[in-house]
């Protein structure tokens, strides 16, 4: 590796560990007072209550007890730290370095979701979400589906396909909708199938998306060769549904899942509210 690549790399790394801890005090609202810093870089203060964190750090690291050279030491990699990320910042590395922004927003939808780890889950809650949600843990045995598939440009197809998605969410019926759609070479048998049969049919991903649908509820449209393709199930025929305690575990996992869904959904509609958005170039047709 050249110098000049470890060096990127290096500022990567540092910049990306400074952002996100700059981004979970956000979301945890842990703003310091005014006072309470021990270094301020270019107006930015570096929080007093960090840096001893990085002391006790250290000090459990270390054999010897702390020496001023070691505070003094961790106060300029501090100092450092904060220069290199106000210089990515300038420099917009924030906007064009796909690899910190996926990093930083991952990273904050684990801290806006990591209070619901703490929160316990009453029993009545988790058979209460079952009771309402009994489908989604029962095995489907057969489907009866339907498809509408849009082929060509992938541009032009999926602009179609998203019209169609829009029209079904808008309540037009199906045949109404399928109208738009393109034939395919493979029709689908308009009968009860088993899991094993549309697999042949749809492949297994949109099987395993279609299985977790109710009758009259489709996917949204999903890319596939030469298109894009939307499923539509028409009817089902289920499994026995499965015990509660022996769901148990898997009930509580989607649970937790849902809310966690829905703790970030309000954190970024909050968002859309603190923050000045323009939208240009976009139908809302």
């Amino acid at each position: 590796m050249s110098s000049n690549q470890f060096i990127n790399l290096f500022l990567v790394v540092v910049m990306t560990i400074g952002i996100i801890l700059a981004a979970i005090s956000m979301v945890r609202e842990t703003n310091f007072s005014e006072g309470d810093w021990i270094a301020k870089v270019d107006g930015i203060p570096i929080s007093r209550a960090k840096y001893l964190l990085q002391l006790e750090g250290l000090n459990i690291d270390k054999v010897n007890t702390l020496t001023k050279q070691d505070e003094l030491y961790v106060l300029e990699r501090m100092i450092e730290e904060e220069l290199l990320i106000r210089r990515a910042v300038d420099l917009g590395l924030l906007k064009t370095n796909t690899m910190i922004r996926g990093t930083i927003i991952q990273q904050m939808i684990n801290s806006i979701i990591s209070d619901n780890a703490l929160k316990p889950i009453a029993e009545v809650e988790l058979r209460n979400f079952f009771k309402e949600n009994i489908s989604f843990f029962t095995s489907a045995n057969k489907l009866r589906i339907r498809q509408l598939y849009f082929k060509g440009n992938e541009k032009v197809s999926f602009r179609r396909a998203q019209k169609s998605f829009k029209n079904l969410k808008n309540g037009m019926p199906f045949e109404e909708v399928s109208v738009d759609g393109d034939e395919t070479t493979l029709q689908i048998p308009d009968t009860l199938m088993t899991l094993a049969k549309v697999r042949e049919y749809v492949g297994p991903s949109m099987m395993n998306l279609a299985k977790k649908l109710n009758p009259g509820e489709f996917t949204t449209p999903k890319k596939v060769s030469n298109g894009y393709r939307i499923i539509y199930l028409v009817e089902r025929e289920d499994a026995i549904p499965p015990n509660f305690e022996t769901a148990k575990n898997s009930i509580k996992a989607e649970f937790s899942k849902r809310r966690d869904d829905l703790s970030l959904r309000s954190y970024l509609d909050k968002l859309k509210k603190w923050y000045d958005i323009e939208r240009r170039g976009v139908s809302e047709e």
